[in-house]
């Protein structure tokens, strides 16, 4: 290094030449990976978008069941022919939601992992909800609390797996440059269902 000292002193317009070409080329070279790195995220973001998307409108589809069978499995406790009839014609597939939860269980595993936990919880009341209709189309006819109580349960974790979206949306896509922390729903917020709304008797609602 001390023989390079004489001949950068004796040109000083040629050594300012080339630490001002070092400067540039190190300044092309960070500026071009903050370029690669935003345009990598932004194909990031554009790819999960849909995704995150179709995952909101299923969650959407499996609201909509949850109403319309709990509805069905009302009126049937209560006698109502029609309405008994109507469930039982309905595919399995369909009625139990098996082709929306394989749908969704591909969304997650494969691009949004981090809401494992929470879509679980989501299947684990889909699942007493339809043992409900299972035991009805046996004869075992569920009681009307029982029924409230495993619909009210899915719309429960439908709610919390919406806010955790919702709250995590950055860092599911992968939009956030910062690093924050992913936050869950908490065991309190599962666990803590809201009772029914009061409103007239169920036995009395027209499907």
């Amino acid at each position: 290094m001390g023989n390079l000292l004489p001949p950068m002193l004796e040109n000083v317009s040629a050594t300012a030449s080339l630490i001002s070409a070092l400067i540039a080329a190190a300044v092309a070279f960070i500026v071009l990976a903050l370029n690669q790195s935003f345009s990598r995220r932004q194909q990031r973001i554009q790819f999960l978008q849909p995704k995150l998307e179709e995952l909101y409108l299923l969650m959407n589809e499996v609201a909509e069941r949850n109403t319309r069978l709990f509805k069905l499995l009302v009126a049937s406790t209560h006698g109502d022919l029609g309405a008994k009839q109507e469930l039982d014609s309905l595919d399995e597939l369909a009625a139990y939601g098996h082709l929306t939860a394989k749908k969704m269980v591909m969304l997650v595993r494969l691009y949004f992992p981090k809401l494992s936990r929470i879509h679980q919880h989501l299947f684990a009341a889909e699942r007493q909800l339809s043992q409900h209709m299972w035991e009805l189309s046996t004869g075992d006819i569920p009681s009307l609390e029982t029924l409230i109580e495993a619909s009210g349960n899915v719309g429960h974790m439908l709610r919390l797996m919406e806010q955790e979206m919702v709250n995590n949306q950055g860092i599911l896509l992968g939009a956030s440059s910062l690093l924050r922390r992913y936050r869950s729903v908490t065991k309190e917020e599962i666990e803590g269902v809201p009772p029914p709304p009061d409103g007239p008797p169920l036995a009395n609602m027209k499907r």
